[in-house]
């Protein structure tokens, strides 16, 4: 009996097995999670430099977009090509801005950070004092209505959260430099994959037009045109998102970090280069970064002087809203294209899945997220022969309001 090839079965075969297969690997690596993570983890360490490449690579390119398109077109250099160049002037840049930053920013904050460990023993004074008063004031203070009994639950757990803190940053402290003798190997090491990062950073800048080609041709090959299309445009889309809001991030949160050193400079509030390094940090996170960097600041200067903590709250509070309100829109304007729900919902999800890092990348890995989401519901309402736009769903009673 001959046996008669079905190239229409063949292929449901091949696309089974394939299915089997990754649903296998899958629920095995379900199985050995610790084991998976670990591996992914030491193949991220041997990888390091490779991604630090890639990271710095993706923050210099539009320095470098800059200095070739906007500075070395106006000027006639013919004995060296223009992406030399432009990757000198680049790296110059860059170098420049990180040494201003070591050289004037970086010893005022040890410097500051000296000053809060010569003076522990005056915190936890102070804290003692806070401590007395507060117990004082419950003891005195009964609590006979149910507000005041709530009032007094709250003062009693700040009362026990100061102790602990107390208590714990004394123990830290005291058995920090050990901690920082053991960890010499891993800045070593840390240094080293900068190093190289920095060079394979150079490698991907210099050949970026032939890297990219390169992908697009290796797409086109193993998909059809309307696939390679969709995925090119996809990642237009990603780049666009992904670029604008870290460049606008970076260029909003070194200017509320100025402002802040500016503003606390002028009310003569201590530590200004240490809590105006915090502020700008944590303003990279929207809506949340500006209350997690205006805490530790209080907390900081409350322990020399509640007042001037109550001025510095209000000051950054009129200096975030300055941010909310103008200078964020003016910079990144609408290139996330999340709403204020969508974004709180991003920081909370991949803050809880991937901790502190989540909240720096949970807003731009949303917005690419939502954007491929919302072009597959286009596609699917299109091919329906059904409108993209939302606010043709809109009811009678549930209008759009204009």
């Amino acid at each position: 009996m001959k046996f008669e090839r079905n190239d229409k079965y063949t292929t449901i075969a091949i696309y089974a097995l394939l299915v089997i297969i990754c649903s296998i690997v899958f629920y095995q690596a379900v199985q050995n999670l610790g084991m998976v993570s670990g591996f992914l983890g030491r193949v991220a360490g041997y990888l390091q430099p490779i991604i630090n490449g890639i990271v710095f690579a993706f923050l210099l390119n539009p320095l470098l977009r800059f200095s070739e398109d906007r500075l070395l077109s106006r000027l006639a250099i013919k004995p060296l090509p223009r992406r030399v160049v432009g990757l000198i002037l680049t790296y110059l840049m860059a170098f420049a801005f990180v040494g201003f930053f070591f050289a004037l920013v970086v010893p005022q904050i040890f410097a500051s950070i000296q000053s809060i460990l010569n003076n522990l023993q005056f915190y936890f004074k102070t804290l003692e004092k806070w401590d007395i008063g507060i117990t004082n004031f419950i003891r005195d203070f009964g609590g006979s209505t149910e507000f005041e009994k709530l009032v007094i639950g709250i003062l009693s757990q700040i009362l026990d959260s100061l102790r602990n803190w107390a208590a714990g940053a004394s123990d830290y402290f005291y058995t920090l430099l050990p901690s920082v003798l053991s960890a010499t190997q891993r800045v070593t090491t840390s240094i080293i994959n900068l190093f190289l990062g920095i060079i394979v950073s150079i490698y991907l800048l210099w050949d970026r037009e032939k890297l990219f080609a390169q992908l697009k041709k290796v797409l086109r090959a193993f998909t059809s045109e309307k696939a390679y299309r969709l995925v090119v445009d996809l990642a237009l889309d990603a780049n666009r998102i992904l670029s604008g809001f870290v460049l606008g991030k970076v260029i909003d949160s070194l200017i509320i970090g100025v402002l802040c050193f500016i503003g606390m400079s002028i009310l003569r509030l201590p530590f200004p280069v240490l809590i105006s390094f915090i502020v700008g940090i944590t303003n990279v996170i929207p809506y949340f970064g500006p209350f997690m960097g205006a805490i530790p600041g209080a907390l900081i200067i409350a322990v020399i002087s509640p007042m001037q903590a109550l001025w510095f709250l209000i000051f950054i509070l009129v200096l975030q809203q300055f941010d909310g309100n103008i200078l964020g829109p003016k910079i990144l304007g609408d290139s996330i294209g999340l709403s204020p729900l969508w974004i709180i919902l991003s920081i909370m999800l991949f803050s809880g899945l991937l901790g502190v890092a989540g909240m720096f990348i949970g807003v731009p890995l949303f917005a690419i997220i939502y954007s491929l989401f919302k072009r597959f519901v286009s596609f699917l309402l299109e091919r329906k022969g059904e409108s993209s736009d939302t606010w043709d769903y809109a009811s009678a009673k549930n209008p759009r309001i204009k």
